[in-house]
């Protein structure tokens, strides 16, 4: 249980709770989020960011199968989310106000004919801002220790906490382009993602009616999905 509403306890508690990674970002560093998704479109009495992450198994890279890669990303998802709104309570019962981030789905925003979401906070963005990494080509984030295997959460709370600076470090190379060239569905242009390309080669419904990630590839061929 926390202590304190302060950005030591927050850190030592999410490492308790499971997370590899926990960042914090004033709100401040959020002036050129979009309209509608900035910290205080969702709490409006916003200070602080807290971002967390949670590395998951390398090795389904090498497996053929997409359920077990499927399986493997909802599983990270389901835990962070869980750890953020523990945290949320935790700070809620210290006196703050504190909303988590879901880290997939719902959406507050889908464009049908662009087969475009966004979450209420843009969690990639939110990582860099809070120094956990830097966004590469392929638009994952990049952690200089642990890669590109990442699940993000969020938590915003109305308390200013001690920040972390912004990752410095480079990610990919000027001229790399292994990613942009071998996405099937040609979704990259190493800024941003076009969603409905990338979901139809991605998310794909088994015959049996279930879902799945069929293609990781912009992931699994990066060269810093193991770190820096």
């Amino acid at each position: 249980m926390l202590r304190a509403i302060n950005a030591a306890d927050i850190k030592r508690r999410t490492a308790d709770l499971g997370a590899d990674l926990c960042g914090i970002a004033p709100v401040e560093r959020f002036a050129d989020a979009p309209t509608g998704f900035h910290p205080t479109d969702v709490l409006g009495t916003c200070r602080s960011v807290i971002v967390i992450a949670e590395r998951f198994p390398t090795g389904i890279l090498a497996s053929p199968s997409a359920a077990a890669y499927t399986f493997a990303i909802f599983k990270a998802a389901d835990r962070i989310d869980a750890i953020a709104y523990r945290i949320a309570s935790e700070l809620d019962r210290l006196g703050g106000s504190a909303v988590a981030v879901p880290s997939r789905d719902p959406y507050d925003y889908w464009d049908d004919s662009r087969r475009h979401g966004q979450g209420i906070l843009s969690l990639k963005h939110a990582a860099v801002r809070a120094g956990l990494g830097r966004m590469g080509k392929n638009t994952l984030l990049v952690n200089d220790k642990l890669g590109n295997m990442l699940c993000l959460g969020a938590v915003l709370v109305d308390k200013e906490l001690e920040d972390d600076p912004v990752a410095t470090y480079g990610t990919c190379r000027p001229d790399c382009r292994i990613c942009l060239d071998a996405c099937p569905a040609k979704a990259l242009d190493g800024v941003t993602i076009n969603q409905r390309k990338c979901r139809s080669v991605c998310g794909k419904q088994t015959p049996g009616g279930g879902f799945v990630y069929a293609c990781n590839l912009c992931r699994r061929i990066c060269p810093h999905h193991l770190g820096l």
